[in-house]
């Protein structure tokens, strides 16, 4: 018994190794391409290494720093993020403490709006939300 049960995980960890090296290859492939020119990359060669021809070096990270503004981007992201979470654990969990310890009609049907929500797909929301904040100017950081 103990031959088989050491076989079987010898195979899996033989298709587990295979698929952590399928799900790592995107990764290593924008990595690569990444320190490529731009031409490299929207060519045929875009699976293929950097060569010396093709290699940008670090250019490309300077240029996404300092002339895209990448770190005024990361910045207000951050910021978003972590004020946004911090309100929707505030917020939640006082809204989740009044429906559980009140029972009238009102917080049943706030409960099921809730239950509701979660059949909606996200991308049916995020379009409403985006098209809303666009019409009351509020598309900026």
């Amino acid at each position: 018994m103990k031959k088989k049960t050491r076989r079987i995980n010898g195979m899996w960890s033989v298709i587990m190794l295979i698929v952590s090296v399928l799900y790592m290859y995107p990764i290593f492939m924008v990595l690569m391409n990444s320190l490529k020119i731009e031409s490299a990359i929207s060519t045929s060669t875009a699976f293929e290494l950097p060569t010396a021809e093709t290699f940008a070096g670090l250019a490309n990270y300077e240029n996404a720093i300092n002339a895209q503004g990448f770190l005024s981007s990361f910045f207000y992201t951050a910021f978003i993020t972590i004020t946004s979470v911090l309100a929707i654990l505030f917020f939640c969990s006082m809204f989740a403490w009044y429906i559980t310890r009140v029972e009238t009609k009102v917080t049943k049907a706030l409960y099921l709006l809730c239950a509701f929500s979660m059949v909606v797909p996200f991308q049916m929301v995020m379009f409403t939300l985006s098209s809303m904040a666009d019409t009351l100017n509020l598309n900026t950081p």
